[in-house]
């Protein structure tokens, strides 16, 4: 199991006057919410202020298996509203992209005023998240459409463009196709993830780092 450390922040917001999410959804299909008036998720998130001191603009860019697992040493995850009705069972984690290996961040009793969460890998790492729709592990649903019941997108994956490596993750927590039948507002759980992506310099020094061992071994058997 790779290790996992994971700590509590206080906060996740940069200091400054708040200011709206702007969101353009690129044409990708909503419905009407079955938990309120004319509250899909980008109406939700046009109401949500965030305090970079800018109107931030949100671009989704999933769909057909694209844009949909992220890579990095782990990510900062903080709850931005919860909707659905399930809202006080529903769970959130990671797992990973490539092994059985996935962990929880967030639990049912968790919300929108709960302290951000860190986790952290030992290395570089494919990942994804999911969640636990009324804390059932056996109804799954992943970032990836691929690994879903039906291949839905059960997950509206939206990019911050003004901040690197940040994201809106805007949940359906209902399977699209199955009995019940989801209704596209992606608004049950609305997550922002920063990943943690290692600077260019530091990959750089490692792979130094490698090779000045091995010109070391090389010296020692000589």
């Amino acid at each position: 199991m790779k290790k996992l450390l994971a700590s509590a922040l206080l906060g996740l917001g940069l200091v400054g006057t708040a200011n709206a999410y702007v969101v353009n959804t690129n044409g990708f299909d909503l419905g009407s919410s079955y938990d309120c008036t004319n509250c899909n998720v980008d109406t939700v998130l046009n109401s949500i202020e965030d305090e970079a001191g800018t109107d931030l603009t949100l671009n989704l860019i999933n769909g057909n298996g694209i844009a949909e697992t992220f890579t990095g040493m782990g990510a900062t995850s903080i709850i931005l509203e919860e909707l659905a009705g399930y809202r006080f069972n529903t769970t959130f984690g990671w797992y990973d992209a490539n092994s059985s290996d996935w962990g929880q961040i967030f639990s049912g009793a968790d919300n929108k005023n709960s302290d951000a969460v860190t986790i952290t890998f030992n290395d570089t790492t494919d990942f994804g998240f999911y969640i636990d729709p009324n804390g059932r592990s056996n109804n799954r649903m992943y970032t990836e459409s691929s690994r879903n019941t039906h291949n839905d997108i059960q997950v509206a994956i939206f990019e911050i463009e003004e901040l690197e490596n940040t994201y809106i993750l805007g949940w359906e927590d209902l399977d699209l196709y199955g009995g019940n039948g989801g209704d596209r507002d992606y608004q049950d759980m609305i997550v922002r993830v920063t990943v943690n992506v290692p600077e260019p310099s530091t990959l750089l020094l490692f792979g130094l780092g490698i090779v000045g061992l091995g010109i070391a071994r090389r010296r020692s058997n000589a």
